[in-house]
C-alpha cells in the first residue's frame, strides 16, 4: 500500500510503491492515493466522457492506450507506443480482431487481460498520456490500478458503450484532431453516406431478422443490447433478434440442443478470437444445420469496433452488402 506523507511524487517512488504490491495490481482493501502530479500550465486540453478537463503544458505526444481506443488513434495517424487490454487468446497469443491497424511490431503490450496494465512498463515509457474506453462510465482498467495509472500520466475516457455510434466516432475524431492527427472531411462525409444507405438498405429490405452470435464450444452466445452499436443498428431500422433475458446484459447462453431458439435470416458472428470461427464450426451438426447457415446467410461481426470515421464507413458498405444478398427465410 502506497502511503501518502507529504514527500513529492516521483515515478521511482512510484513504481517501487506498486511494486510492493505485486505484479502491478493493488489488492482490493488498499485506499487510492490522492491524486499530487503538479500542475503546470495547460496549453494543451480535452474535456473527456466523464466530464473531466484534462490538461498539458504541451500537446501529449507519447500515448499509451486501450486496444480499441489505440485501434481508433493509429488510423488517425496517432501511434500509441503502449497498448493494453482483453487481447489474450485462450492459447496466450494476441487476439488481433480489435486492434484495427495496430502494428504490434511498433508498439508494447502493457497487458492482455481485462482490466490490467503493467505499471512497471507503463512508468518505463513514461507516457503524456493514457486513452482509455469507456464501458457504461466505467474504465477498463480494473479500479484500484486506475488509481496508479493516473499518478504516471493523465487518463481520458471515452465512452463507447452507452452512447450512438455517430457520437462516439466524432469524439474519438476530436480526440485524435486535438492530439495532431490527420481527420479528413471527406471521411466524415462518406461515413454520413453510408449510415444514409444502411438505413435506406434496411428500410427497403424490411422483416429481415438479424442475429449477433458468439460461439463457444459448449453453446451459443446470443448477443443483446450491450454490445456497442447493437442499439444504434436498431434505431436505423434493423430487425435485430434480442433475447428477452439472458445471462447477462451482453448475451443470452444458448446450449447447442437449444440454438435454434430464436429464428433469424442472418446470423453475424463474433470475429474474436475467444469465440469460435465458421471453420470451427464446420463438424458442428447443430450450427450447420440453423436454417441461416444452411442458406449460407452469415457474416463477420466486431462487438468491439473500431469507432474511427473510416472504420464505421467500412462496417456500414459491409453490411449494406451482407443485407442486399439476405432473403427473408421460411418461419
Amino acid at each position: 500500500m502506497l502511503h501518502t506523507d507529504g514527500a513529492p511524487w516521483s515515478r521511482r517512488r512510484l513504481l517501487a510503491g506498486a511494486a510492493a504490491v505485486g505484479a502491478g495490481l493493488v489488492s482490493a482493501g488498499c485506499a487510492r492515493p490522492a491524486a499530487a502530479r503538479p500542475e503546470g500550465p495547460r496549453r494543451w486540453a480535452f474535456t473527456d466522457d466523464t466530464r473531466t478537463s484534462v490538461g498539458a503544458p504541451r500537446r501529449p505526444r507519447t500515448v499509451v492506450a486501450y486496444a480499441t481506443a489505440a485501434a481508433a488513434l493509429w488510423e488517425y495517424g496517432i501511434r500509441a507506443v503502449g497498448v493494453y487490454g482483453g487481447i489474450q487468446t485462450s492459447g496466450g497469443g494476441v487476439n488481433t480482431a480489435i486492434l484495427g491497424g495496430v502494428d504490434l511490431d511498433r508498439t508494447t503490450l502493457l497487458g492482455r487481460t481485462w482490466g490490467q496494465v503493467n505499471l512497471e512498463v507503463l512508468g518505463r515509457l513514461a507516457p503524456d498520456l493514457v486513452v482509455d474506453t469507456l464501458q457504461f462510465g466505467a474504465h477498463q482498467i480494473e479500479p484500484n490500478t486506475l488509481g496508479f495509472v493516473r499518478r504516471l500520466a493523465p487518463v481520458v475516457g471515452l465512452e463507447v458503450y452507452h452512447t450512438e455510434i455517430p457520437r462516439a466516432v466524432h469524439r474519438f475524431a476530436q480526440l485524435a484532431h486535438a492530439l495532431g492527427g490527420e481527420v479528413r472531411d471527406r471521411d466524415r462525409t462518406a461515413f454520413e453516406d453510408a449510415r444514409r444507405r444502411l438505413k435506406n438498405t434496411i428500410k427497403a429490405r424490411p422483416r429481415l431478422r438479424v442475429q449477433f452470435v458468439s460461439a463457444d464450444p459448449d453453446g451459443l452466445r446470443v448477443a443483446r443490447e450491450a454490445w456497442p452499436g447493437l442499439p444504434d443498428l436498431k434505431g436505423l431500422g434493423l430487425d435485430v433478434v434480442v433475447p428477452p433475458t439472458g445471462t447477462s446484459a451482453y448475451a443470452q447462453k444458448l446450449s447447442w440442443e437449444d440454438a435454434d431458439r430464436y429464428p433469424a435470416d442472418l446470423i453475424l458472428m463474433d470475429v474474436r478470437t475467444s469465440s469460435l470461427q465458421r471453420d470451427q464450426l464446420a463438424t458442428n451438426r447443430v450450427w450447420q444445420s440453423l436454417p441461416a447457415v444452411r442458406a449460407g446467410q452469415t457474416a463477420p461481426w466486431n462487438p468491439e469496433p473500431v469507432m474511427t470515421y473510416p472504420a464505421m464507413t467500412r462496417f456500414y458498405n459491409d453490411l449494406i452488402t451482407t443485407l442486399e444478398r439476405t432473403h427473408r427465410l421460411p418461419a
